[in-house]
C-alpha cells in the first residue's frame, strides 16, 4: 500500500502548490507560536497564529490544519465563544483569492467547529484552489456533518458532491489523478449513503452511474501513466467509453463497455491500467459471476508480477461477496425465523469474520506501518471475539487520528467483553473526554459502553448518571436496553 503505487490503501499524491523552504520555515515558527498560546490557553491568539502559518504553507495539514482543528474542539470545550456576525462579515468565505477565502472558513471553523457551513467553505475553496491535500483532510469530517442531520439534507448532500467531481476534474487537469479517484470514490460513497435510503430515486442512480464511470476512468489513469482513454485508441471503443460517461446507461451500453474493456485489456494484459480498467467494469453490475472472473484476472495478475495491489483488490472483492452473503442470510432468517436459516446466518457470518482476519492479517504483515490497516484487522479481530489479540493491534492503530476515536470504542467494549471492567471504563472515558460531540452515533455508543462498564464494575451513582445522560440524548438507544438499565439501576 505505501510502496505500491497502484494500491488502493495508498494516500494520494501530494497536491500540485509547492511551497518553499523558506515559507515552511515561517510557517512552522507560526505553528510553534501558536503551540505556545494553546499551552497558555490564549486560544485566540492560537488561532491568529495558526492561520498566519497557513498562510506561508496552506497544504500544511499535519503540521497546520490538524492541530488548528484539536484547538478548536479544546476551546470550544472550554467555553470559547463563536464567531459573530461582524467577524463572519470581515472573514469572508466567497473572496476572489481562494487561499484567502478557504483561511478565512478554518479561522470561523475554528470558533465554531460544529456550524456545518463554515467545515464547507473550507472544503469549497480547498477545492477551487488545488488544496488537494486539505481537501482530503476536510471532506470526511463534511461528510460526518452530513450524516449526523436527523434526515438528509439533499442541497447539501449536492452541493458535497458538486465540489468533490470539480476538484477531482481539476486534479485531473494538474496531472494527480489518484487525487481525482479519490475525490470521485468519495462522491460515489456519498450517493451510495443517499441511495440506501432512498432506493427508487431514479436521478440519484444515474448520477452514481456517472460519477461512478468517472471513477473507473481515474482509477485507469493512476494504474499506469497511460489513461484508461488513451489505451482504447479506435473510434468504436471511445464511443462506448464516452456512454460509459453518460449519466444513463442501460444494460445494453454496460455489455458494450465491458467489451471494450476485454478488447483492450486482451490487447495489452500485462499494463495495469487495462487490468483495473476491465475489473473496474466486470464488478459495475454486482453479478457473482462477473466478480468471480475479476477476481480470477487480479490473481493471475498477481501471480504473473508479484504485485502485491492487484491480489490486495482481489481480496477486497472477495470480503465483499461474503459480506453481502451474511446479509442475505441474516434477512432471511430474520424473515422465516427457522432454526435452520438462523444457523446458516451464523455461519455465515463466522466465515466472513475469519477471512477479514486472515486478509487484514497478511496485510499487516505486508505494510506493518500501515496504521488504518491494522486499524481493520483490530476490528476484525474484535468481530471474531479475540479480544486479547485485538487489543493490542488497536492500541497501536490508534495512533491514527482518523481513527483513534473508534479503536479507543473497540479496545473499551474488548476490555469489557473480558470481564476487565476498571479497563473499560478508563478507555471509554478518555475516549469520550475526547470525544467532540455526544449526539452522534459514536458518542452514544461511548456513553452507552462507558454505563455498562460502570454498571457492571458496581459502580452503581456512576452508571446512573451515564445512563440518564445517554438517555437525554436518546430516549430509545439500543432499543430501549438502556432505559431498562437505568430503571433496574434505581
Amino acid at each position: 500500500m505505501a510502496d505500491e503505487k497502484t494500491d488502493q490503501q495508498t494516500a494520494p499524491e501530494e497536491g500540485v502548490h509547492q511551497v518553499s523552504e523558506a515559507d515552511k520555515k515561517k510557517a512552522r515558527a507560526w505553528f510553534k507560536k501558536a503551540a505556545d498560546e494553546r499551552e497558555h490557553r490564549n486560544y485566540d491568539y492560537a488561532i491568529e497564529a495558526f492561520i498566519t502559518g497557513l498562510g506561508f504553507w496552506p497544504e500544511a495539514v499535519e503540521e497546520g490544519h490538524m492541530p488548528l482543528y484539536s484547538l478548536a474542539i479544546q476551546r470550544l470545550q472550554a467555553g470559547g465563544k463563536k464567531p459573530g456576525l461582524m467577524e463572519g462579515m470581515k472573514k469572508s468565505m466567497t473572496a476572489k483569492d481562494p487561499c484567502k477565502a478557504m483561511l478565512n472558513a478554518e479561522a470561523l471553523m475554528a470558533k465554531d467547529p460544529t456550524e456545518p457551513k463554515y467545515l464547507e467553505g473550507v472544503m469549497k475553496n480547498a477545492g477551487r484552489g488545488g488544496f488537494f491535500e486539505t481537501l482530503k483532510w476536510i471532506t470526511p469530517k463534511v461528510f460526518d456533518s452530513l450524516r449526523k442531520d436527523k434526515k438528509p439534507n439533499a442541497g447539501r448532500f449536492k452541493t458535497f458532491r458538486q465540489a468533490l467531481a470539480e476538484a477531482a476534474e481539476n486534479a485531473n487537469a494538474a496531472s494527480v489523478p489518484l487525487m481525482a479517484a479519490y475525490f470521485y470514490e468519495l462522491a460515489v460513497n456519498s450517493i451510495d449513503y443517499l441511495m440506501a435510503r432512498n432506493p427508487g430515486d431514479d436521478k440519484l442512480r444515474d448520477e452514481q452511474r456517472d460519477l461512478s464511470g468517472r471513477l473507473t476512468i481515474a482509477r485507469g489513469k493512476y494504474g499506469e501513466a497511460e489513461s484508461f482513454r488513451e489505451s482504447i485508441n479506435d473510434a468504436e471503443s471511445q464511443k462506448l467509453l464516452h456512454d460509459s460517461e453518460r449519466s444513463k446507461q442501460g444494460d445494453e451500453t454496460l455489455e458494450a463497455l465491458i467489451a471494450a474493456a476485454r478488447k483492450a485489456f486482451e490487447a495489452e494484459p500485462d499494463v495495469p491500467g487495462k487490468i483495473y480498467g476491465l475489473v473496474d467494469a466486470l464488478l459495475r453490475r454486482d453479478r457473482s459471476d462477473e466478480e468471480d472472473e475479476a477476481i480470477e484476472i487480479l490473481t493471475k495478475a498477481f501471480a504473473e508480477s508479484n504485485n502485491y495491489a492487484f491480489k490486495s483488490r482481489a481480496d477486497d472483492i472477495r470480503l465483499k461477496q461474503l459480506l453481502r452473503q451474511t446479509r442475505r442470510c441474516l434477512a432471511k432468517a430474520v424473515k422465516t425465523g427457522s432454526d435452520g436459516d438462523k444457523q446458516q446466518a451464523r455461519l455465515a457470518a463466522s466465515e466472513q469474520v475469519q477471512a477479514e482476519v486472515a486478509v487484514y492479517r497478511e496485510r499487516v504483515a505486508k505494510y506493518p506501518t500501515d496504521l488504518r490497516v491494522k486499524y481493520r484487522l483490530g476490528k476484525a479481530l474484535f468481530s471474531a471475539r479475540q479480544y486479547d489479540e485485538a487489543i493490542p493491534v488497536l492500541q497501536e492503530a490508534q495512533a491514527d487520528p482518523r481513527t483513534r476515536l473508534q479503536c479507543h470504542l473497540l479496545m473499551g467494549r474488548a476490555f469489557f467483553e473480558n470481564g476487565s471492567f476498571t479497563q473499560a471504563r478508563e478507555v471509554l472515558k478518555e475516549a469520550l473526554d475526547e470525544h467532540d460531540t455526544r449526539d452522534d452515533d459514536t458518542g452514544k455508543e461511548l456513553m452507552y459502553w462507558l454505563a455498562r462498564a460502570y454498571e457492571s464494575n458496581g459502580e452503581v451513582d456512576e452508571a446512573k448518571d451515564a445512563f440518564g445522560k445517554l438517555l437525554r440524548v436518546d430516549y430509545n438507544f439500543a432499543k430501549g436496553d438502556a432505559r431498562k438499565r437505568l430503571e433496574a439501576l434505581k
